[in-house]
């Protein structure tokens, strides 16, 4: 497994209007690979608001990913080929447009949008490449399972998992659980006693895997 340089994205402190972008020039028809695209990409990709990244290395296979902004890892994930690069492109696409920030549906690309307003830095890091796509899943998971375990949870604009819970959280969720056991509805009753079991089955696959 291969790790990649990280590519940083360094916002002005202000909009500016948008320049030509050489990559309009390209004429991709005539790339033959992902690679090839990637590395023009990564030589000449001059962004909406006038800021040239830095050169990126090709990543290979599946990989995971961070996004920071100010320094901190604010998203993991995982993907292959552009993927790294489709979430601030998809900002850089926004601010050519009018829009409403409250409208951005995605906590990620509400997040990201505010930041590249306030002209915050981006940085976009491949972690490690050379994956399989279930190699890929499993370290994005473990990954933002150790966040949420070291109490950095809050800082990732990620949709965390329901699986990934501290122990803390598993005993309130349980112990919730419990004290529905006693309520009047019946259907309370009934659900509370079915995620209990299936709670307490996961934990005895988990002990008996590791």
């Amino acid at each position: 497994m291969k790790r990649i340089q990280k590519a940083t994205v360094k916002q002005p402190h202000r909009l500016q209007a948008p320049k030509r972008s050489p990559l309009s020039s390209l004429n991709l028809s005539k790339v033959r690979t992902s690679r090839q695209i990637l590395r023009k990409v990564a030589r000449s990709t001059e962004l909406s608001r006038g800021d040239i990244a830095t050169e990126a290395k090709l990543a290979v296979g599946y990989y995971v990913y961070t996004i920071s902004v100010a320094g901190v890892v604010r998203y993991i994930g995982k993907g292959k080929g552009l993927r790294l690069y489709s979430h601030t492109k998809e900002v850089r696409s926004r601010l050519k447009r009018d829009f409403r920030v409250q409208s951005i549906g995605s906590i990620l690309q509400r997040n990201l949008t505010k930041a590249f307003i306030s002209g915050a830095q981006v940085t976009e890091q491949v972690l490690i490449d050379d994956l399989t796509e279930k190699a890929a899943y499993k370290l994005e998971y473990d990954k933002l399972r150790e966040y949420v375990f070291a109490g950095k949870g809050d800082q990732l604009w990620n949709v965390i998992p329901a699986s990934i819970q501290t122990p803390q959280e598993i005993q309130a969720y349980t112990e919730r659980l419990q004290r529905n056991l006693n309520s009047r509805d019946r259907w309370v009753r009934t659900l509370s006693a079915m995620t209990l079991e299936a709670l307490r089955g996961g934990q005895h696959q988990h002990r008996t895997e590791t």
